[in-house]
């Protein structure tokens, strides 16, 4: 159990602190967040700032064990309203990128559904783990899932680009 918890804390902690970091990465990056925020998802500029500090948080909070278990809640509430919002705009017919996680490229669909749906799942595996009171001893044998759990996370945080690259 130890060794699936690290690997659920490396994926959740990827995706969501490279979330965090695509929004920031410049000037232009943020303000084409609180832009997209404003005008597609319809929730006002000021919010920015928040939705970057909970992702980060987030990221953070599932690393330490004495707030995993909180961490993944939180990554599970943040997906959740990540998954209303394209929902929304999905109903609405979009055409607009999708920014829930960084830059997006294509408008909203189900590839940005099925991220989070993954992403949930790994974060719910992971909550159940700290949970059950899984404790990581840090030796070589958590390397591996512990990379594993990072690659997993990159992937699912470059979904679109992966998706877009094998049409």
């Amino acid at each position: 159990m130890p060794a699936l918890l690290a690997g659920c804390q490396a994926a959740v902690a990827v995706a969501f602190a490279g979330s965090a970091l695509a929004k920031v990465a410049g000037r232009a990056a943020y303000a084409d967040f609180r832009r997209w925020l404003a005008r597609t998802v319809r929730v006002p500029a000021w919010a920015a700032p928040l939705a970057v500090a909970a992702e980060a948080g987030t990221a953070v909070a599932v690393l330490v064990p004495a707030t995993a278990a909180f961490g993944f809640g939180a990554a599970l509430a943040l997906l959740a309203v990540f998954t209303v919002a394209l929902a929304s705009m999905i109903r609405r017919r979009v055409r607009v990128p999708c920014r829930c996680f960084g830059a997006g490229r294509r408008p909203p669909g189900p590839v940005q559904v099925a991220r989070n749906g993954a992403l949930a799942l790994v974060a719910t595996v992971g909550a159940l783990a700290a949970v059950a009171g899984a404790e990581i001893v840090w030796t070589a044998a958590v390397a591996p899932p512990v990379a594993a759990g990072a690659a997993l996370g990159l992937l699912l945080a470059e979904l679109e680009e992966i998706v877009e690259l094998a049409r």
